[in-house]
């Protein structure tokens, strides 16, 4: 645990004396038309920043391909340190990247998005310069098709390629800023913070995570509320979904494994409440699903993120921190003769800290850092008693740079067992383009 405190604090003092030099030298620096750029569409800045920096280039052009609250979004992203134009909706949910483009807009309301992505690595590094091994990777090849419009009473939603998710989206009722719209398919789940595609929980975000699914969909419907009031954007977004459950009777739960229905579906259910007010969010999120052996997994997370505030120097830093705890129940054998070894009840915890720094419109900096452990039955987040490999911090630093939907990153990853520390570092290179 200390070492994962050292870490992290060393992170976020290189990024604090890096802001402090930028901030004197400004910030006048951007490639053509970079200003202009930003303004185009909707989309997610703030939320890329709840989200790994080497993949969600994409997110906000994916995120507007698909949004049923698209459309009646403002088509100029606000400033820094301002309020969001949508009722209902964080700057989280709002913000388009610095250069980024929008989704290809078709008639009839039809919006077409992408993402896709090329990696160089080197992993299995021990911190040497010349460990480990060369790998070539692609992570994203993703294809976002929608329809939505104010003239569209029923739209639709859907990854094409891999079909993670494909939904039907209504709006019920509007009145003031008070809205109400459906969904219904294979549905996102609302659970963290925005964007929905990656969550960084444990340090690790997007392809690298590993305590949530990478993409979080499944079966199921939703109602979301949304308003403004008295200057304060408030949602929630209530679900039913097909749930977790055990392959068997002795298993730890797998919730990267374990989405699926081995013996009937379970219904699991779900609510994530938001409130935002100019650069800063709040979720909460709780989860839960009834699985067999009389076991249940009971969910919940809390997540702030503040994104530039109109301050100097501070307007060059958003940061996000979060965490999350799963509690699975005792199993039905527990407390009698015939139960079966580990019957009682366990948990799961992550947690994250990142913080970004702008050096100009087009160029940051990024430090991530967090704790994940597994299937502890004590302590609020380690129990040390049964600590193995699957235990860890993970901390990383990348630089990245992104101009009109392309987007290049550089990033090194640590990664520290609890347990049988081995070589499992890595270096990350890697270039996107999202549209």
């Amino acid at each position: 645990m200390m070492r994962h405190l050292r870490i992290t604090s060393v992170l976020v003092v290189v990024l604090g004396s890096v802001a402090a030099a930028a901030q004197g030298a400004g910030s006048s620096a951007q490639p053509p038309n970079a200003k202009n750029a930003e303004g185009r569409g909707e989309g997610t800045d703030k939320a890329r920043g709840a989200t790994g920096a080497q993949t969600d280039a994409g997110v906000a052009s994916a995120k507007a391909a698909v949004s049923v609250d698209a459309a009646a979004t403002s088509e100029k992203a606000p400033a820094s340190g301002e309020a969001a134009p949508e009722p209902g909706q964080s700057r989280a949910e709002t913000d388009r990247g610095q250069g980024q483009e929008g989704p290809l807009l078709l008639p009839g309301g039809i919006r077409l998005g992408g993402l896709f992505d090329a990696s160089y690595e080197r992993v299995g590094m021990d911190g040497g310069a010349t460990s480990g091994k060369n790998a070539f990777r692609n992570y994203h090849h993703f294809l976002f098709l929608s329809r939505q419009g104010n003239d569209v009473p029923i739209g639709f939603n859907a990854e094409v390629i891999g079909q993670y998710f494909y939904e039907l989206t209504m709006r019920l009722w509007r009145k003031g800023s008070f809205r109400l719209s459906a969904r219904a398919g294979k549905i996102m789940v609302p659970f963290g913070p925005d964007p929905l595609f990656h969550k960084n929980y444990g340090g690790l975000s997007a392809i690298d995570q590993r305590l949530l699914p990478v993409v979080w969909s499944s079966f199921g419907a939703g109602l979301r509320a949304a308003a403004v009031l008295k200057g304060f954007s408030l949602a929630d977004d209530l679900y039913f979904v097909q749930g977790f459950d055990l392959p068997t009777r002795t298993s730890t739960l797998d919730m990267q494994r374990d989405l699926q229905a081995y013996d009937g579906a379970r219904v699991a259910v779900g609510d994530r409440l938001s409130l935002s007010r100019g650069p800063v969010t709040l979720w909460y999120s709780l989860y839960w699903n009834p699985m067999r052996f009389g076991r249940s997994v009971l969910m919940q997370a809390v997540d702030l993120a503040i994104w530039r505030p109109a301050w100097p120097v501070l307007n060059r830093l958003a940061l996000g921190v979060g965490a999350l705890r799963a509690l699975i129940s005792a199993d039905s054998s527990y407390g009698t003769p015939n139960a079966i070894s580990d019957s009682g009840a366990y948990y799961h915890f992550a947690d994250y800290l990142w913080l970004r720094f702008y050096a100009t419109r087009w160029l940051y900096l990024q430090a991530r850092s967090g704790l994940l452990t597994f299937n502890n039955h004590k302590g609020l987040a380690y129990d040390s008693e049964r600590a193995d490999a699957t235990d860890g911090s993970h901390h990383n630093l990348t630089l990245v740079a992104e101009y009109s939907g392309a987007q290049f990153s550089l990033g090194y990853y640590w990664n520290f067992e609890k347990v049988g520390e081995y070589a499992n570092d890595f270096l990350r290179c890697m270039v996107m383009y999202a549209f």
